[in-house]
Parts: structure tokens; sequence; C-alpha cells
């Protein structure tokens, strides 16, 4: 592989708890409770679609998305980069024959805050495509399309890097490999026996370029 595509949430930096303790939250304000493990099926995916997946009706959902985005800075401390990921990603960066992205869930606002202020790791990245740019997110293909057309990627010599059955989708669905990351959750036997690659350390990733 020579175009390495990452997702976020899950795999580069452990935010489960941030958003479903959150969501959780915002959820009970509206008389709705919900037990942490109802919830954390639809991590991965944008926030509209998990409230969705969960039965929200459409006309409650940008209010409670709203509320559920200003309660995530009571969460925030939970949140940091997985041991490893930073010095995989500058080995990769640094490679000239490499080139390294990043397609997420997170709007473009969450992008600035988590992926450039606090945790830097957008320095290591040659582009980007966040939720906001495309119409549909994940597990829809639209943002691993955005970014192939962004960057002029081969899908072929495509990798993208994820944590959950979203990311596997929306690779397959735009013809582009997945690698799956084992740190985080525990994986479900059908997600790892449908991915191209396991990948259980972050060092193990540069096992993945080709030359």
């Amino acid at each position: 592989m020579k175009n390495f595509v990452f997702d976020v949430d899950g795999t580069l930096i452990d935010s489960e708890k941030m958003y479903m303790l959150s969501m959780q939250r915002a959820l009970a304000d509206t008389g709705r409770q919900f037990e942490y493990d109802q919830l954390s099926p639809t991590f991965g995916t944008t926030g509209a679609i998990a409230l969705k997946q969960i039965g929200i009706p459409d006309a409650e959902i940008p209010g409670i998305m709203a509320v559920w985005q200003d309660y995530t800075k009571d969460t925030y401390d939970t949140m940091h980069v997985y041991p490893g990921v930073e010095a995989a990603l500058k080995q990769l960066h640094e490679n000239s024959q490499i080139k390294t992205a990043i397609v997420t869930s997170k709007a473009a606002a969450e992008y600035q805050r988590d992926l450039v202020e606090n945790f830097p790791l957008d320095r290591y990245m040659d582009n980007h495509v966040t939720a906001d740019e495309v119409k549909r997110g994940k597990p829809a293909p639209d943002s691993l399309l955005a970014l192939v057309k962004k960057m002029s990627l081969d899908v072929a010599d495509t990798v993208y890097v994820g944590d959950t059955i979203y990311d596997l989708q929306a690779a397959h669905a735009a013809g582009i490999a997945f690698a799956l990351v084992t740190w985080g959750a525990e994986k479900d036997q059908a997600l790892i026996r449908d991915s191209e690659y396991i990948v259980d350390k972050p060092h193990a990733l540069l096992d993945l370029i080709t030359k």
C-alpha cells in the first residue's frame, strides 16, 4: 500500500466514552434512558445516523445533537491518543513514497479542535475529509470517494484503516481495502473475517507498505 487513509475515533484516538456518555446525557434530557451498551454500537458513524439508529425522530435530531455536542466538553478529559499511534503516523508521513490522510465522521469544527489543536495529528496528514463535506456519512462511501478524487489516489494502492463495521462497509463500497485495528473495543468475529488486514499494533502499519 502507498496510500494510508485513517478513521479517527476508535482508531487514532480513544474517544468512545467522550461521545457515548455525552450522548447518553443528552438523551436523558429528553426523558429517554439508554444503557451505555445500547448506545456504543452506534459509535463510529455520524451523530445524525447514530440517533436515527436508536429510533430518534428526524425532527428531534438537530436539537439533541446540539445538546450532545455541548455536553462533550464535560467528558473531553476521557479522550486520548492510543499509545504508539503518533510514532507510527510520523514514520509513514516521513516516507516520501507514502500519502497519508484522514476520513472521519467528525465535523470540521471537531476536526480542528481534536486533530489540530488538542491532539495535533493533522501535521502527519497530507489531506482530510470531514463529515460535513459530503451528503452521506459512513457507512456510505461518499467521504472516501471524495478523498480519492481530491488526492487523485489509485484505489488499488489505498487502504482505509479503521475500527468499526461502518469503516469496513465504507471502504468496501468505495473499492478500497480495509485494515482493522484491534486496539480499543473488542472486535466482532465477522468484522475480523471480512477485513483484508488485521493490525494489532500501530507500528505494524509499516508492514503494509508496498515497494
